[in-house]
């Protein structure tokens, strides 16, 4: 197959950003869940998140349930814990909170999630990079679905222009080196994240994280519309070589 450009999509082991000379990720947590129809779970739609330094060792368990179907997770780092035996352990754990004994499993999926922040080289001549393949996920949340889309938008009127002129200029605007700065102190905060492995010290630092104080930081770094850097959407042409991003 013959193409003019390559926009690679293909996962935090990107093969093709491998093949076309660009970076790889190489910092990951490992996450495993299961779904279930059936399950007995009181209340609305709902995310319920878990902090087990033993059963999600720098990250969390989790239960999804959007009204029909029930997500049962977990996620850390390999080295430190089975994710499998861990998931269920955790269901076993959250048997109070979530009734299980009569619902079905319908699927089971796990993978690896990037944690390093977005990825320097992340584009060529050739090809580019978009989602977990860039490493466009949070390194503090793991969250990818927003970086993704707001990565794809810059990628797209990247490309879109690089097509209509010509001018490889154009590509060197999407480069991961514009956003690293942006990424120290989430970095920083899964490295303080990675390192807090006793339960009694987790416990403590979302007492702290739940006061008034602390709060409102709490609610930025996790639901903020900025908890991750944003993307060049639109750019303009100057002088027909270089170009000025509107972030």
């Amino acid at each position: 197959m013959r193409t003019r450009y390559l926009i690679a999509a293909d996962g935090a082991q990107s093969r093709v950003g491998s093949n076309l000379g660009l970076e790889s990720n190489r910092e990951w947590i490992i996450g495993v869940e299961k779904v279930f129809t059936g399950a007995r779970i009181e209340g609305p739609p709902s995310l319920l998140c878990f902090l087990d330094p033993e059963l999600a060792p720098g990250y969390i368990g989790w239960v999804a349930h959007d009204g029909e179907e029930t997500h049962v997770g977990v996620a850390g780092y390999r080295a430190r814990f089975n994710p499998l035996a861990s998931l269920n352990r955790f269901r076993t754990k959250i048997s109070r909170i979530v009734d299980l004994s009569r619902a079905e499993e319908v699927a089971q999926r796990g993978g690896r999630i990037p944690i390093g922040g977005i990825l320097r080289r992340i584009g060529n001549d050739q090809g580019l990079l978009i989602g977990d393949a860039a490493g466009a996920v949070s390194p503090l949340t793991a969250g990818g679905l927003d970086p993704c889309m707001r990565l794809s938008t810059f990628a797209a009127d990247v490309v879109t222009e690089f097509l209509k002129t010509g001018d490889a200029g154009v590509l060197r605007t999407y480069s991961g080196d514009k956003f690293r700065a942006r990424f120290t102190s989430r970095l920083w905060a899964r490295r303080v994240a990675s390192s807090l492995c006793n339960p009694t010290l987790v416990e403590l630092g979302f007492k702290a994280l739940a006061t008034p104080v602390l709060k409102p930081l709490a609610q930025h770094i996790f639901f903020g519309r900025s908890s991750f850097p944003d993307f060049g959407s639109r750019f303009e042409l100057e002088n027909s070589k270089s170009l000025k991003l509107e972030v």
